[in-house]
């Protein structure tokens, strides 16, 4: 069953890093089409004398005209800042939704190793020992909440998950029993991690599951593991 569920962990990443590919070509298509219509507009903003020129009537005083068009100089100038300022606002959004992209794949690539190593005993150990002995079954929890915990992270850093929204998710998370043997274990390499990254969103957020594991452990004992699930109905 567990295997089960693995193969198809594993597959979701796939299918995920496909679709992260299809972003990525999606956001060059919109790339190449801006630079299409720069390009347009550059030409006719080039040919626009001669344009003029061929369709305007015999005789036309263009001296009359040019002190007409002065008069919308102001116009023009607050059109063009305005097109500046959306230029400034779609090359933002396309980094963002860049950097968005390179957060998916990175966290689907560090998925999919995590659960190859849970499927093969041999491979857990190129991984970093525990920080104390456990069995292979409890270091295949820890690493199932790192892996669950990881999501939360990748989540709140590309703007998907809100502080208050982490908050409440950790609260349930700490009610279980290997959620904070999880925490209680490694929560002091990834408190050391938070303070020596410079990234303030994730100091933040790490710094937030430790008040919440905190408070956890003071309201009581959590949730045995062996008293989740009923029994089967026989």
């Amino acid at each position: 069953m567990l295997k089960a569920l693995l193969l198809e962990g594993m597959s979701s990443s796939y299918h995920r890093a496909g679709g992260m590919r299809m972003l990525y070509m999606g956001l060059w298509k919109k790339r190449i089409l801006w630079a299409a219509a720069g390009l347009g507009v550059l030409a006719l903003v080039a040919c626009s004398p001669f344009i003029l020129r061929a369709a305007a009537p015999a005789g036309m005083d263009w001296g009359k005209l040019s002190e007409v068009s002065q008069a919308y100089g102001a116009v023009a100038v607050l059109f063009s800042a305005a097109a500046f300022l959306g230029a400034v606002i779609s090359i933002w959004h396309q980094a963002k939704q860049t950097r968005i992209m390179h957060e998916e794949i990175r966290s689907s690539m560090h998925k999919e190793l995590i659960l190859r190593a849970l499927d093969d005993e041999s491979l857990m150990y190129c991984w970093e020992p525990p920080p104390i002995p456990c069995t292979f079954l409890e270091v295949r929890q820890h690493t199932f909440c790192n892996l669950i915990y990881r999501l939360w992270l990748t989540d709140y850093l590309v703007g998907r998950m809100t502080l208050e929204a982490t908050r409440i998710t950790l609260e349930v998370h700490f009610k279980g029993e290997v959620a904070r043997r999880h925490w209680k274990i490694y929560g002091q390499q990834w408190n050391d991690w938070g303070k020596a990254n410079a990234n303030g969103r994730e100091k933040e957020f790490v710094s937030l599951t430790q008040r919440v594991y905190e408070m956890a452990v003071a309201s009581g004992s959590p949730v045995a593991a062996n008293s989740y699930y009923e029994p089967p109905q026989v």
